[in-house]
């Protein structure tokens, strides 16, 4: 769970919004150029999620996870120098999508698989709980550090804080399952299955898996790092936007831990429709709806439960239908998905809201957008027979 709220998908993904302000403000960028950052970041994951996926599989997570956190913290330093470049702060995150990729869940998910099957939907959800833990905490944090002593100081404090809180513990306990011997290694046998990823991708049910994962980071994602500039937007102070912001943060929580308690017990597609319809009524709420207090916090909170569903829901659906002998290699190519919506996303919200001035006509599009995604879900269909 540390790792988890420690990696580049936590971290990044909930501050970037709240250093979009005073960066922007001090290089005379706009929204849409501080933001091509994350874009470049997520689309390397194309190449860098497989990457790590066939790493983690061959000398397994704890290696890959070390190296993750402390290359995540290091690139947090060289984003805090920037003297004003485009150019440097682009490079800056690609180097985060390579030297951090290590933190990326696959390598956490990789050993909770090894070690539960029965409750894995929850167990997953309480290890990707560290992304909800992150979006509790870290945008106040932030703030504070923003308000107090600057956003070069607020990148080096995240990262360091970052790597102080979750490297300990990684290098202490963080282990793959003991192999077993007998009987017990036949019984394990039964369920330890899986299709390659030459085998996976030329099924239906990746394609289908991606496609929705992609729809769902192009409507929903784009949302969470631009929720607080859009607060903002709405004559809300950046203090009470943060604090609401933490509200989508612990929404995550939530999300994560229930979606990974009920798919344990309920066919995992239902589950996911159930969270992802969530979003579309947030979405058009924000869109046609004044943003007070109410509205925002209501809106934060499903917003969040989705966004808390949807790596809890990847991870366990890859393990369901593509089995977990492979899972490593499997699950870094969807993943791939995520990272491309996840990182178009951003920019084609700020874009929109460059262009218009709003991003409530965005939104509109993206509720409409997730409820194709909810569909290709559920033409999943049952999970593969004999293979429990």
């Amino acid at each position: 769970m540390l790792g988890t709220a420690c990696g580049i998908l936590s971290i990044t993904f909930y501050t970037q919004g709240i250093f979009a302000g005073p960066v922007t403000a001090e290089f005379g960028w706009s929204r849409g150029d501080f933001f091509l950052g994350f874009t470049i970041m997520q689309l390397l994951g194309l190449l860098t999620a497989p990457t790590v996926g066939s790493i983690v599989d061959r000398i397994g997570p704890r290696i890959v996870g070390i190296v993750g956190l402390i290359g995540h913290a290091l690139m947090y330093g060289v984003l805090a120098i920037n003297p004003g470049s485009l150019v440097l702060w682009y490079l800056s995150f690609a180097g985060l999508a390579v030297f951090a990729a290590g933190t990326l869940p696959v390598t956490w998910t990789t050993v909770i698989n090894s070690w539960f099957f029965r409750n894995r939907g929850l167990a997953i959800g309480l290890t990707m709980a560290g992304t909800g833990l992150a979006a509790t905490l870290a945008p106040p944090y932030v703030q504070w550090l923003l308000t107090n002593f600057g956003w070069r100081a607020a990148y080096f404090g995240i990262g360091l804080t970052a790597l102080a809180l979750s490297l300990p513990l990684v290098l202490l306990l963080f282990r793959l399952r003991p192999a077993e011997d007998g009987k017990q290694a036949s019984a394990s046998a039964l369920t330890v299955w899986g299709l390659t990823r030459k085998e996976a991708i030329r099924t239906y049910r990746f394609w289908a898996l991606g496609a929705a994962l992609l729809i769902i980071t192009l409507s929903l994602i784009g949302m969470i790092p631009n929720f607080v500039p859009f607060l903002i937007d709405s004559r809300m102070s950046p203090q009470r936007a943060a604090e609401i912001a933490g509200v989508l943060g612990i929404a995550v929580i939530v999300g994560r831990l229930t979606a990974g308690y009920l798919v344990d017990r309920i066919w995992a597609p239902a589950v996911a429709a159930l969270f992802f319809a969530m979003p579309v009524l947030a979405l058009l709420m924000l869109a046609n709806v004044e943003t007070t207090d109410s509205v925002a916090l209501v809106a934060a909170f499903g917003l969040g439960l989705a966004a808390g569903a949807e790596l809890d829901l990847l991870a366990f659906l890859t393990s369901r239908y593509f089995g977990v002998l492979h899972y490593g290699a499997v699950f870094g190519g969807v993943y791939a998905f995520f990272t491309v919506g996840s990182g178009l996303a951003p920019l084609i919200y700020a874009r929109t809201y460059d262009a218009l001035g709003t991003y409530r006509p965005i939104m509109v599009v993206a509720a409409g957008c997730l409820v194709v995604a909810i569909l290709l879900l559920l033409s999943l269909g049952r999970y593969p027979e004999g293979r429990r």
